[in-house]
């Protein structure tokens, strides 16, 4: 009698496991036929009777929504790749076809005072060019992580005079008096010097073109970190937003001067001495805040 009912037992079970197998392969058939019809990569049913298929499944969809993620960002990387060419191919055809024009004006021209005006129109053209070209090899370094950084003492003071002194001429052109009452003090900050001194270039040359009159520069110091000020006028309604953005230009037509990249570098730059950059606008007044 134990012997028919352990056999008895022994058929049951086989039988169950018979019927557990043809639904699992059932079901198997199905996902089979789902995958080879999901040509969208959607997701796909996970109401299944086995618990480990259903788990299955769910990680099958995890997957395909990652493979539809990277597709997006993919195709956004391309477009915006498209438009970043096709905006350097604009900024540097501009600049160089005017250093064409010039110079074969002042290759016709047999007046020499005509001739010297003109090759020095064409070399400040070629500077420009020049400059924009360091721009985008600075931002193909930086975007491909091949920028290094040397660390070492700077005077902040220092480097604002020498750029002050720098835009000097445009300065004196707009009648601007700038305010620095920290001229004469030494204060002084770790960072790259190259970063640094391209930062505050960047910023007072935007400052000085943009400002209407005021221009201040102030700087307070603690001690984990130094925060410079940089404060003008401007009669321009600034988008704080998008201000240090790649190729964002204040003039979206982009027939003025520069290509945008100026403040997208310092904020790169800033980001990468693990400092940080930001800018704010109230009525005419528009403040820059460097953090170091």
């Amino acid at each position: 009698m134990p012997f028919i009912i352990a056999v008895s037992v022994m058929v049951v079970l086989i039988l169950f496991l018979l019927i557990r197998l043809i639904a699992v392969k059932k079901e198997l058939r199905r996902v089979t036929k789902l995958m080879s019809e999901n040509k969208e990569n959607a997701n796909i049913n996970v109401d299944f009777v086995d618990g480990d298929l259903q788990e299955m499944i769910v990680e099958v969809n995890r997957l395909y929504a990652e493979i539809g993620r990277i597709r997006f960002e993919g195709k956004e990387e391309e477009k915006t790749i498209r438009e970043s060419i096709s905006m350097i191919s604009h900024d540097m055809r501009t600049p160089l076809t005017s250093i064409i024009g010039y110079l074969q004006i002042a290759e016709r021209s047999e007046d020499k005072e005509e001739v010297l005006q003109n090759v020095e129109i064409a070399l400040e053209r070629a500077k420009y060019l020049n400059r924009l070209i360091n721009d985008f090899f600075e931002i193909s370094l930086i975007e491909s992580g091949n920028v290094s950084i040397k660390e070492e003492k700077i005077n902040l003071s220092e480097i604002i005079c020498e750029e002050i002194l720098a835009e000097s001429p445009e300065i004196d052109r707009k009648g601007i008096e700038p305010v620095f009452e920290q001229a004469d003090s030494d204060i002084f900050v770790t960072a790259d010097r190259k970063m640094l001194g391209r930062i505050v270039q960047n910023l007072t040359s935007n400052a000085v073109k943009y400002s209407t009159g005021k221009l201040e520069f102030k700087i307070e110091k603690s001690d984990d970190k130094t925060v410079l000020y940089m404060i003008s006028s401007t009669d321009k309604k600034i988008d704080t937003d998008r201000v240090f953005d790649r190729f964002y230009k204040e003039d979206s037509s982009r027939t003025g001067g520069g290509a945008g990249l100026g403040l997208y570098i310092c904020k790169c730059f800033a980001e990468q001495m693990g400092g940080d950059i930001a800018v704010s606008q109230e009525g005419e007044e528009f403040e820059i805040r460097l953090t170091i």
